[in-house]
């Protein structure tokens, strides 16, 4: 379940909080798609943060990562023991590059949590930015390494880093550069479409 489901039932604020839980947990269906840039942000562009963790989702998504950080870190600091702070501030350093940071949080709720699904994803997409083979400790399906594809290569895109971070893959692990090139590929094609109006 992932913390727009988990919101749902005890968000407080702001004044329409279920309007914006819908626009949150509409723009993460699209990040975990692979969706456009502009699609990703159209959902979350006139909303803003009840609280830190919404703040830095909602940073993430307009592709703000310095505001991301403050906001994550933040979350992180005040509810140390919490999944969702644990793993939007995981999301947020592995969009920033910030590998040992992000394999940190992730590991923490797989550690203390078991196998959340969004912890498992960003573990994954973490390894593959290391430039290591698709392999890991959990059991995993190439359904799974191509959405931790997906995950990496959309956070790129968001973050409009996508040159520096392949210009880094110089010594990527070929089976982990095919995945990572399949994914964003349609990423990147998933873009020029919604710049012609067609999605």
């Amino acid at each position: 379940m992932s913390f727009f489901q988990r919101l749902r039932s005890r968000l407080s604020a702001p004044a329409d909080p279920e309007a914006a839980t819908s626009a949150l947990a509409e723009a993460e269906r699209q990040l975990r798609w692979g969706a456009s840039v502009s699609d990703i942000r159209l959902p979350v562009r006139e909303i803003s943060g009840g609280n830190r963790i919404e703040s830095a989702w909602i940073a993430l998504f307009l592709g703000e990562l310095d505001a991301a950080l403050e906001f994550a870190y933040a979350a992180a600091t005040e509810r140390p023991y919490d999944v969702d702070s644990r793993i939007v501030h995981g999301t947020v350093r592995l969009a920033r590059n910030e590998l040992d940071h992000a394999e940190h949080e992730f590991d923490a709720v797989i550690e203390e949590f078991g196998a959340d699904p969004d912890a498992a994803d960003g573990r994954r997409a973490t390894i593959l930015a290391r430039g290591q083979a698709p392999l890991d400790e959990l059991p995993a399906s190439d359904e799974e390494w191509d959405s931790a594809a997906v995950l990496l290569t959309t956070l790129w895109r968001v973050a409009g880093v996508v040159e520096n971070r392949l210009t880094g893959m110089q010594d990527t692990h070929a089976d982990g550069r095919l995945v990572i090139m399949q994914a964003l590929s349609k990423g990147q094609a998933a873009d020029r479409e919604a710049e012609r109006g067609t999605v």
